[in-house]
């Protein structure tokens, strides 16, 4: 009686938590997150925020909607709330295909080691035939004089051929494709007097609007020229 006793206060919480999480279970299979100490440390390296926002998860391929997450972009790590639990998990990010939330996409990308860019979480702006945009933020721990702050930089990459360039704005694009310099440049005057920022980061919003522009302008202009 005893020995039944104890096995089975001990298994009854794994089979609980497992009819809980049902298909979820290998999703939530991780370690417990790491806290940020706030009072040695400042300017979280959470996306957007600290608090768990909903998502759409693409995890080995298999749909996940409707999860509580957090993105820690200084570890580059997923943290998901588990049904019912009060600490996150961090997800496999080698497992993660795509995240969405706050309107936006993230892909875990591996880029080539001639890159010199690391592995990480992407935000995925454009989508074209030959070309694809993306931008990265990154954060970085500055010591002041007893704590610490992180530090935010946003940078964008092509992907052309399978290799990543940096842009940031319409000279950049006119160094990759010299031959179509005459147009980018019109495209970037005539999209200039278009934008008209109404909320957020209006810098964020603008190198956004810019280079997706561009890109995708870049990427018709290359497919057409392509074709027989």
């Amino acid at each position: 009686m005893i020995c039944y006793a104890h096995t089975d206060a001990q298994t009854r919480p794994v089979e609980n938590y497992l009819q809980q999480a049902g298909d979820y279970a290998n999703l939530y299979n991780g370690e417990i997150e790491t806290h940020y100490n706030i009072v040695r440390y400042s300017n979280m390296p959470y996306y957007e925020s600290s608090d768990f926002t909903d998502a759409f998860i693409v995890y080995r391929k298999s749909d996940y909607p409707h999860q509580k997450v957090r993105l820690d972009l200084y570890k580059e790590q997923l943290i998901v709330l588990p049904p019912e639990k009060q600490y996150g998990i961090v997800v496999n990010t080698s497992n993660i295909n795509k995240i969405v939330m706050y309107g936006k996409t993230f892909e875990w990308l591996v880029p080539p080691k001639e890159s010199g860019l690391k592995a990480g979480f992407y935000i995925h702006l454009s989508e074209g035939k030959k070309l694809q945009l993306y931008r990265k933020e990154y954060f970085y721990l500055q010591q002041e004089l007893t704590t610490y702050r992180f530090d935010r930089s946003i940078k964008y990459y092509l992907v052309y051929n399978d290799r990543y360039y940096p842009v940031k704005n319409k000279g950049s694009l006119s160094k990759l494709f010299p031959q179509y310099k005459k147009q980018i440049n019109q495209r970037a005057k005539e999209r200039v007097s278009d934008f008209k920022p109404n909320a957020g980061n209006a810098s964020t919003l603008f190198a956004d609007y810019m280079l997706v522009s561009l890109a995708s302008y870049c990427d018709e202009l290359l497919t057409s020229t392509s074709r027989p």
